[in-house]
């Protein structure tokens, strides 16, 4: 079978700067788990970044599209992961991005990433006590991401890496949180239809099937991944369901970059969840 893992095509090495900057990306955690995993349970919203199953951002999401384009337009490996627990604005773990690839919504505006180093900690460090010992103000809200500086991205991988790596244990309370989606509706992913655990071998559907029919170029407008109604429809099957983000697979018949925001001109239920 063909590795599509990176640094494998379709992956491209990310050739960074002599002093690279990076983000901080927040994410919404788990409030059923001790540990600040992503919102693996969220009704109607199932959250697949950060997938440190395969070191990716928006391979299997569309989520902060944005982002995902500076770090390859402007050439910035380090993210920073954020989330909230307690009311409480924490540092979760970093990604050191080095290869990216064309998403699946082709044009030059939607690429995943992928790391080729990560560490997740726990306990999480409070942004305000980051704040007071490097003089920053990484506390200041912000949401979905912020652009930071090669210095402070140094500071905040110098302190992950002096704590002990949990990432072994974020991946174990993934894969129960996924078991317990599983018993109680049905699915690991309710929203994708998707009983597999995400892996390199998950993410050939994404991948191998995409670029083998990429000689077509077939280039897609520039897509919104939320709608006020969260309501999409694919074009290939015209599956109708819910779902508050985008997805980049129909959960109906799989195509990839086949869903929009459903229109509201009074076309039949054909599915729906």
């Amino acid at each position: 079978m063909i590795s599509i893992a990176p640094p494998n095509p379709p992956w491209i090495t990310l050739e960074t700067t002599s002093k690279p900057e990076g983000y901080l990306s927040y994410y919404y955690s788990d409030d059923i788990s001790p540990l600040p995993i992503r919102w693996v349970t969220k009704p109607g919203d199932n959250k697949s970044d950060p997938n440190i199953e395969t070191s990716t951002y928006g391979l299997f999401s569309t989520c902060s599209p944005n982002m995902r384009r500076g770090v390859v337009k402007s050439r910035r490996p380090y993210i920073f992961f954020i989330t909230n627990r307690n009311g409480v604005r924490v540092l979760t773990g970093y990604y050191y991005i080095q290869w990216y690839a064309e998403g699946a919504f082709s044009g030059g505006w939607d690429f995943c990433i992928a790391a080729n180093g990560m560490r997740f900690i726990n306990p999480p460090i409070s942004l305000e006590e980051i704040d007071r010992r490097f003089g920053s103000t990484l506390s200041r809200y912000f949401r979905p991401f912020k652009e930071i500086p090669h210095a402070i991205c140094l500071e905040l991988k110098a302190l992950l890496d002096s704590r002990k790596d949990f990432t072994s244990a974020y991946l174990e309370e993934i894969d129960r949180l996924e078991r317990f989606n599983l018993r109680h509706g049905g699915y690991r992913y309710l929203g994708w239809k998707q009983n597999d655990k995400f892996s390199w071998e998950y993410a050939s559907e994404y991948l191998i099937r995409y670029f083998q029919e990429s000689s077509v170029q077939v280039t897609h407008k520039r897509a919104k991944n939320s709608n006020p109604e969260n309501k999409w429809i694919c074009s290939e099957c015209n599956y109708i369901f819910i779902n508050k983000s985008l997805l980049r697979r129909c959960p109906n018949c799989g195509e990839l970059a086949s869903l929009q925001a459903e229109d509201s001109l009074g076309m039949a239920m054909k599915g729906g969840l």
